[in-house]
Order: structure tokens, then C-alpha cells, then sequence
């Protein structure tokens, strides 16, 4: 039974690296995840499921990008499981951010005068023309 178990496992580690997603990603980013679900506690189940996948999801994808925007040894085993448990803890949030920010770009599209913190800002937060007087 535990040999099978174990097959069962290393085939399961094996799609999921082969379909491109890293297993230790999955585990730590779920990990994170839960932990989020926990501590805001008074969830019903479903929201804590859903919530879990989300944050899986984003410490499997964004775990690779944002450790080599920032800088970070994705070959250390350690740092590479604390970047998805963070991820997972704050990615329900960060995809709540990019579907806003969508949202905002939708209703009113323009580009930043600067590739700049400052232009992107102006870009994506409301325009008032009272501020500016015109």
C-alpha cells in the first residue's frame, strides 16, 4: 500500500513538472494560501477552497517571475519555497489588484506620459480635472 502510494505520488510530481508546474510551487503555494484562509478565519468552505487555488495558482506562476525581477536564487531549494508560501499567502490579493487595476484601465484607457512609477500612477488611478484645472 505505501509503495503504491509513493508510485502514485512520484507519477503525480512527474505530470506536474512535465505540464510545467513546478510541485514544490503547488505544495508551498496551497501551504501559504490556507494559512491566509485561517488567520482571516469565518470563511465558509467554498471561499477557502477557492481562495487556495488562487493562491496555488499565483505561487506557480508568479514564483518564477517575481524571484528573477527581484533578484533572487531560484536554485536554493529554500528560497524557492518561501517566495511561493508568500505568494500564496498574498496571491488571492494580488489577483484582486490585477483585476481591479483591468477594471480601472477598461473604463478609462490611456498610457503613461512616463515609464516611471509616477506615469504608470497617472495611468492607472482616476483623472480628475479639477486637480489639474482644466
Amino acid at each position: 500500500m505505501l509503495e503504491s502510494t509513493i508510485a502514485f505520488i512520484k507519477a503525480l510530481a512527474a505530470f506536474l513538472t512535465s505540464v510545467g508546474i513546478n510541485p514544490a510551487h503547488l505544495l508551498a503555494g496551497l501551504a501559504g494560501a490556507l494559512v491566509r484562509a485561517f488567520i482571516q478565519g469565518n470563511r465558509c468552505w467554498s471561499e477557502i477552497i477557492m481562495g487556495s487555488i488562487v493562491g496555488a495558482l499565483c505561487a506557480i506562476y508568479l514564483s518564477p517571475v517575481i524571484g528573477g525581477w527581484i533578484g533572487l536564487n531560484m536554485l536554493d531549494l529554500a528560497t524557492n519555497n518561501g517566495l511561493a508560501f508568500a505568494i500564496g499567502m498574498i496571491g488571492l490579493s494580488l489577483a484582486e489588484g490585477a483585476v481591479r487595476l483591468a477594471q480601472r484601465w477598461a473604463n478609462n484607457p490611456k498610457l503613461p506620459r512616463s515609464i516611471d512609477a509616477e506615469g504608470i500612477a497617472d495611468a492607472v488611478n482616476p483623472y480628475d480635472k479639477k486637480i489639474d484645472g482644466e
